[in-house]
């Protein structure tokens, strides 16, 4: 049995991201990260995330909300 906290990280900003993603590391979570949506649904199909930090004010078209309830949405079909 693994103890690996898998926490999904959406966040556009690069640099910002790095950095907080560096700082749940250190706290023993493993980290995946997305920049919009697509990429929320990518990661969601090959992995299920323990947890979620996600910027609610992303660049383009879909709001953060729409990233919230990705994962949520995801786990009802499983």
């Amino acid at each position: 049995m693994t103890n690996e906290r898998l926490l999904l990280l959406v966040e556009d900003d690069a640099a910002f991201a790095r950095t907080l993603g560096r700082s749940f590391e250190r706290r023993d979570y493993t980290v995946i990260h997305a920049t919009n949506l697509e990429e929320v649904n990518a990661l969601l199909q090959s992995h299920s995330p323990d947890y979620a930090v996600v910027d609610l004010k992303l660049n383009g078209d879909a709001t953060g909300l729409a990233c919230v309830q990705a994962p949520r949405a995801h786990d009802a079909q499983m």
